[in-house]
């Protein structure tokens, strides 16, 4: 892809992500409990709450090592990796159904609240292997800096 293409792709994720903090500070800043208890009644609420924490707290580190990978391929004008790809992908849907959830259109929020447990443990664990996936292909993709070259 063109340099202009990876420039484009990098501030349209930096907007998503403004817009993904935005909502989730409107989310966060309602009244509590805002969880409803679950339709199957044996997961508890709190259980519940916690696990869309945690796909939150799993998106944001996600965003930003995408962020970063698109910098580095930027600046060393680079191509994409398959292990970047992958790990994009695994993040995009972690990130569009945390943005489901926080965006409160047409109460997609509730229904994804009163499943249960299930929806949000199955999108941790995507999270944590696009996140791992991320991870590596920016430590493959970042310059050799090695002490001896710096010092003289």
């Amino acid at each position: 892809m063109s340099f202009d293409l990876w420039l484009w792709l990098l501030v349209l994720v930096s907007a998503l992500l403004l817009v993904t903090i935005e909502l989730t500070e409107d989310y966060l800043e309602q009244g509590w409990p805002r969880i409803r208890r679950p339709a199957d009644g044996w997961a508890s609420s709190d259980s519940v709450h916690l696990l869309w924490t945690a796909v939150g707290m799993l998106v944001f580190p996600g965003i930003v090592l995408l962020l970063m990978n698109l910098a580095v391929i930027v600046w060393r004008e680079l191509g994409m990796t398959l292990v970047l790809l992958l790990g994009s992908i695994l993040l995009a849907f972690g990130w569009a159904a945390y943005l489901l959830l926080i965006s409160q259109i047409g109460g997609v929020d509730q229904y994804l609240e009163s499943i249960g447990i299930t929806l949000p443990l199955a999108i941790v664990a995507v999270l944590i292997v696009g996140d791992l996936l991320l991870l590596v292909s920016l430590i493959s993709v970042l310059p050799d800096v090695s002490l001896r070259g710096i010092v003289p």
